[in-house]
């Protein structure tokens, strides 16, 4: 079982709360049977982190140039090689070249395809069957883009290759890194101005301070009582949970710390395997002067 330090914690999904009977639990700390040693319960280990994003720039600004390797950003697209070598003498960079809608490396060895999109039907192009190289680099045209992005998320789920938006700020970078809250594999930053350089930056900054708030500790579970019966309430999700995943929940009415409640996704002895569901305490946590039975059902839509 694990602890969060942190009332932070949520659920991307559709929640029932089911009353329902729960059955007596067996007891280590009653008069009739001896006591348990303690049982050290820990966290799953947790799952993969998120895949870095890919960040390109293309641009003919050299202060643009100079904020995005200050900032660990090398890979650079180029039209012609005259600008690519000047750069090359002050600065570690990465050139890639673009010739029509194909980008080569320095040995001249093609590394992405370009893809213009215009029309929701020229999305049937670029579909992952379709893509001849590693590399896949999406130009819109127009300033529909918020749509074709997530669609574009969609139709390459679980394709090995990298994908990548032509950005023409921060802002639009943004909406393609999060399209679908998963986002593309990353951004080709086409600018000339050095704010968006900083800005685009600061976006990844406050995104990785925020992904790492929440910090998981080892618990103790030293003692197991008979409480007699009672009403749990459960969450059923829409989504199917893995080993190791779960809910945090504030167990025993209480928001200084979350315990970590695994998923009902491992079969035993007595019940079936529900792998959407978590139970989420007592009814008492959630309600007041309410009777024996109820279903309770919230949807955010």
């Amino acid at each position: 079982m694990a602890v969060s330090s942190s009332s932070l914690g949520s659920a991307k999904a559709l929640a029932c709360f089911h009353a329902s009977y729960l059955a007596p639990r067996r007891t280590a700390s009653s008069s009739t049977c001896p006591r348990l040693p303690s049982i050290k319960m820990c966290a799953s280990p947790a799952p993969p982190a998120e895949s870095r994003k890919t960040v390109w720039v293309w641009t003919e600004n050299r202060q643009v140039m100079t904020a995005a390797v200050e900032r660990g950003w090398s890979t650079f697209l180029f039209g012609s090689k005259d600008l690519a070598n000047d750069w090359s003498s002050t600065a570690r960079i990465l050139p890639l070249y673009i010739d029509g809608l194909e980008i080569f490396d320095e040995g001249n060895k093609k590394v992405a395809a370009i893809s213009k999109i215009s029309s929701p039907s020229e999305l049937q192009l670029i579909q992952p069957d379709n893509v001849e190289v590693q590399n896949t680099v999406i130009h819109f045209q127009g300033d529909w883009q918020v749509i074709p992005a997530e669609n574009i998320v969609a139709a390459f789920q679980g394709f090995a290759g990298t994908v990548l938006a032509v950005s023409k700020n921060s802002t639009e970078a943004q909406v393609f890194l999060e399209a679908l809250e998963q986002g593309l594999d990353g951004v080709v930053l086409k600018v000339e101005n050095m704010d968006d350089i900083i800005k685009l930056k600061d976006y990844f900054d406050r995104r990785n301070e925020t992904k790492s708030q929440l910090q998981l500790t080892k618990a103790t579970v030293s003692k197991v009582e008979v409480v007699g019966m009672g009403d749990r309430v459960c969450v059923d999700l829409c989504s199917i949970m893995q080993p190791g995943e779960g809910l945090l929940v504030c167990v025993g009415s209480y928001a200084r710390g979350m315990f970590l409640v695994h998923s009902e996704c491992l079969e035993t002895n007595y019940i079936a395997s529900r792998p959407f569901r978590v139970n989420a305490d007592s009814m008492n946590v959630f309600f007041s002067n309410l009777g024996a039975r109820a279903c309770i059902c919230y949807s955010p839509w």
